[in-house]
């Protein structure tokens, strides 16, 4: 009931889909596709410097 008051009081202009809607890629700007894809890449190589840390660490450990 709740849902339906709130939706004839809403303009269906203000409501937002259900599920987000994926775009264009085109439609993104050059300069932000190539800020998020150096982002993807720096995070890239933080996960793997995190990660080579961590099995070094075992490995010391394991030979004690």
């Amino acid at each position: 009931m709740t849902l339906e008051v709130h939706r004839t009081a809403v303009a269906p202009s203000h409501q937002r889909p259900a599920t987000p809607d994926p775009g264009d890629p085109s439609r993104i700007p050059a300069d932000a596709r190539e800020a998020f894809a150096d982002y993807r890449t720096q995070a890239r190589e933080a996960a793997s410097a995190v990660q080579d840390a961590a099995i070094r660490r075992a490995h010391a450990e394991r030979a004690g």
